[in-house]
């Protein structure tokens, strides 16, 4: 019984070693730290569980083999205790140095964001301003330019009319394309007038309810002639009893100006022109069709961007500003309708759109 004792205190010292090894180890971090000193005190728990446990042995058995026995498990297993904590230590502290530099890393890429983010901010902001600079410009300078053309315009005319005299056929020729060019200057102006007032805001619809038959019977009028030249045949399918609209008359008449303008563009000589005006149900749908040129298919989703011409558009009529079709979306759409176009290079382009019918 004598070993008894000496066993014990060895226990007891190789668990206060252990005790102290683990607060050596808390030393690495203070969450570690924490973590260790509650083992500390639950192995010094464990000491004195130990040490009761022994000499209530030590009184059962009488002898010191079972003692020995039991004091070699206690000292296995508290090393293998010690062991794992140390393992896991050094495991926690390579992850902590990890996490350390990636939080470093994300710290880094945070500021770089920011001043990215500082800096397109700034960059947007001069963009607005310079696109800003740019819509006012050309509203003035359209402004500017179309008083003049309009009377170089209305000269050709007079001189046209014999106002001045007689003109000879050479001399006629040359004012019907001096007429003709200041035409299409004063609607490359009006386009845009047209595109900066959007672009602004100022592009204000006046709402009147409007027989949408009449105003179609207008727009045949006034593209007749260049109909009738070009040798299109021309064809209007107006459905009867259409309820009248609430539409800016002018707005409305842009949009249909621009439709008919390209259909009989890209229209070669003896092709076809088809107008169609219905109802279905809420809507009235209208549609313009040619047999004209066509727009390739990777191009189509392009149309109604700002100053976009198809390629083959631009090979078989060089003018044209590319403003048009964007007016007429956006004409479109603020009278709560929408626009589509469907095309066939070399067969045909169909744009149909619709209005909504007023409630009752």
């Amino acid at each position: 019984m004598r070993t008894v004792p000496v066993i014990i205190i060895s226990i007891t010292l190789l668990i206060l070693a252990g005790s102290a090894g683990l607060g050596q180890l808390a030393d690495y971090s203070y969450m570690h730290g924490i973590i260790f000193r509650m083992s500390a005190a639950s192995m010094a728990s464990v000491a004195d569980w130990g040490i009761s446990l022994v000499q209530v042995i030590a009184r059962i058995f009488g002898g010191t083999s079972a003692i020995i026995t039991f004091a070699l498990a206690t000292w296995i297993l508290g090393m293998t205790v010690i062991f794992v904590f140390i393992r896991g230590n050094r495991r926690l502290r390579r992850l902590n140095e990890k996490l350390s530099v990636v939080v470093q890393e994300n710290y880094e890429v945070g500021k770089i964001l920011v001043r990215r983010d500082i800096e397109l901010t700034e960059a947007n902001n001069r963009l607005m301003a310079l696109d800003q600079s740019k819509s006012e410009f050309v509203s003035v300078a359209a402004h500017q330019l179309r008083t003049p053309i309009t009377g170089i315009r209305w000269s050709f005319n007079a001189l046209l009319d014999r106002e001045l005299g007689e003109i000879n056929s050479e001399q006629q020729k040359i004012l019907e394309d001096g007429l003709k060019s200041s035409i299409g200057m004063i609607a490359l102006i009006n386009d845009l007038l047209n595109v900066a007032r959007i672009e602004e805001g100022r592009f204000g619809l006046h709402f009147k309810r409007h027989a949408i038959g009449s105003i179609a019977h207008g727009v045949i009028d006034r593209h007749r002639k260049a109909i009738d030249e070009k040798g299109i045949l021309f064809f209007f399918d107006l459905q009867p009893g259409l309820p009248s609209l609430d539409i800016d008359e002018e707005k409305i008449n842009i949009a249909f100006d621009n439709l008919f303008d390209n259909a009989v563009k890209y229209t070669p000589p003896g092709g076809t022109l088809t107008f169609k005006i219905s109802e279905n149900k809420s809507m009235v749908h209208i549609s313009v069709s040619d047999t004209g040129i066509g727009i390739p298919q990777n191009q189509i989703e392009k149309l109604f961007i700002k100053f976009f011409c198809a390629d083959n558009a631009l090979r078989f009529q060089t003018s044209g500003s590319g403003l048009g079709l964007y007016v007429v979306k956006n004409i479109i759409e603020s009278h709560g309708g929408s626009i589509s176009v469907t095309s066939e290079e070399n067969k045909g382009t169909t744009f149909s759109f619709t209005l909504p019918i007023p409630s009752k």
